[in-house]
């Protein structure tokens, strides 16, 4: 004769046996989180978790948790998350890919922004960007992330989706066509609470210029449909234009290089400047000869580049702008011009040319206050430093 065990003793041995892991749902499981590097224009920097430099970005690469892109001047890359997440990367800009935790049906997934803008398209789950004045988070879709190079205030816009923002004042939630700053702590360390605002035409550019995703959302869902822009919050400041304005009056003077200065193809250059009065910051900005142009924010009365940084050759412009504590503009030095050659000169001696032996030590290779310095961002390096390796 046949036994058969009832679907309902099933049920009541389960029950008894609720700690068991055969009579429990599996336990939800964090996924591994990494990157694939596409897209890349210009500079690149990548540095994965316990490295101490970063290296040149290539496409195909792979970002592991707690690694680093770092983009140049020029530089531009695309991110895609083996969550399906797109992030995407524009010059000046410091990232860092953090961890990815079981969320409820989802992922909750964690971002460092340190400087500069991100785009955010995300697929499923949520995913929180902390910044040095606050956390961004997003649920749904589409978020943009900015940190200010001068006040390190924050700017999110919401293209489509549900999104936060919050520091120690308070949070508060936005959504499509929406944005909002976190303000970075004051003097006394106190935070103002972030507020809300309705997206502009230059927030929806920024989105179709550099997302192609974009565009369909915009179609659908904005054009046609910008509401007014209140001035509830301040803009960001803007950035200075190409077009270079005469020194202000009582205004502090560049000190070096003068004007028309011809400077090195590679190596550290000193741009300084005289103390204004009532400055508290300064932002330097470099005019390209392709006609773009990329700002500098410091204290101090002047700033090292390495001109192995500026891959151009030919005619720089340069101009240094004085922000008191207020935030407010002082005043502004007139332009001023260098030249950088187009080529390495050829009385540039490398560092192993020498028969007694190399000029350098192995860590002056990695010292940029040091001679021989080898930059990994150079597209065009010396001899001594090519294939991005240091002798």
């Amino acid at each position: 004769m046949r036994s058969f065990i009832k679907p309902t003793l099933v049920i009541f041995l389960c029950s008894l046996l609720i700690l068991t892991p055969a009579c429990q749902p599996a336990p939800a499981t964090t996924s591994p989180l990494s990157a694939g590097l596409s897209e890349l224009s210009g500079i690149v920097g990548l540095k994965q978790s316990g490295d101490s430099d970063f290296i040149p970005a290539a496409a195909g690469m792979s970002l592991q948790v707690n690694g680093q892109v770092q983009t140049g001047d020029d530089g531009r890359v695309r991110l895609d998350l083996s969550s399906g997440t797109i992030i995407r990367l524009v010059p000046s800009t410091l990232f860092m890919l953090e961890s990815n935790q079981a969320a409820g049906e989802g992922l909750a997934t964690k971002l460092k922004l340190e400087a500069g803008k991100i785009f955010i398209i995300l697929n499923g789950g949520s995913m929180d960007v902390e910044t040095p004045s606050g956390v961004a988070s997003v649920r749904g879709s589409y978020m943009m992330v900015e940190v200010n190079p001068l006040t390190k205030d924050v700017y999110v816009t919401c293209l489509e989706g549900d999104c936060s923002a919050a520091n120690p004042a308070g949070t508060i939630q936005f959504t499509d066509g929406e944005k909002t700053i976190l303000f970075h702590a004051g003097p006394d360390g106190k935070y103002l609470p972030p507020e809300l605002d309705n997206m502009d035409e230059e927030d929806f550019q920024a989105w179709l210029d550099e997302n192609p995703e974009a565009k369909k959302i915009y179609d659908q869902y904005i054009a046609g449909n910008l509401k007014p822009t209140e001035t509830n919050i301040p803009a960001a400041p803007a950035l200075p234009t190409t077009t270079l304005t005469p020194a202000s009056v009582a205004c502090f003077k560049v000190i070096q290089p003068l004007d028309q200065t011809d400077l090195s193809f590679n190596g550290p250059a000193i741009f300084s400047w005289e103390n204004q009065p009532g400055a508290v910051n300064y932002v330097v900005t470099f005019y390209y000869p392709d006609g773009s142009n990329v700002p500098f924010q410091t204290s101090e009365t002047e700033l090292i580049r390495y001109m192995d940084t500026m891959p151009e050759g030919g005619s720089y412009l340069w101009d240094v702008i004085a922000f008191g504590a207020d935030g407010n503009e002082l005043c502004r030095t007139g332009g001023q011009s260098f030249n950088k050659p187009s080529s390495k000169p050829e009385d540039l001696v490398d560092p192993k040319s020498d028969e007694s032996g190399p000029y350098c030590t192995e860590g002056q290779y990695q010292d940029p206050d040091k001679p021989c310095y080898c930059d990994y961002y150079d597209p065009t390096p010396p001899s001594y430093c090519s294939g991005g390796e240091y002798y």
